[in-house]
């Protein structure tokens, strides 16, 4: 079982690596952004995490990827407080590799739902 998740691992970033890397300077719809800092926030749909390492609102992210719901923002952003890259709204998906930064994962067991906000400099982000 543990080789298994080995070469899954290895595979998964071996296509990583393969998918076309667009540099955090331009926009690009969908696309993959590299050395990024990202906003993002909102009802969370499903959330998968591998090497989450969080010692109080900070956290350290090897892998992660989050489908959030309806009410979701995320920005791409190409340094802290810097020019915008691109901003989705809505309904959408992320992935994102080596993230550091901020990070509150809220679960309201009332509403059986959860609420993640993050913010940092990842290494690669996937839309």
């Amino acid at each position: 079982m543990n080789i298994k998740i080995k070469v899954l691992l290895f595979c998964s970033l071996f296509i990583l690596i393969l998918t076309p890397i667009t540099e955090a300077t331009t926009q690009n719809r969908f696309g993959t952004y590299q050395n990024c800092y990202i906003e993002s926030s909102g009802k969370v749909m499903n959330r998968f995490s591998l090497g989450l390492f969080k010692l109080e609102d900070k956290a350290f992210i090897i892998l992660s990827i989050i489908e959030y719901d309806h009410d979701a923002i995320t920005s791409i952003l190409d340094e802290e407080e810097g020019n915008l890259l691109w901003q989705e709204q809505g309904a959408h998906s992320v992935l994102i590799l080596c993230f550091r930064g901020n990070y509150s994962y809220i679960k309201d067991v009332q509403n059986e739902s959860t609420f993640l906000a993050l913010n940092g400099l990842s290494l690669i982000v996937r839309i």
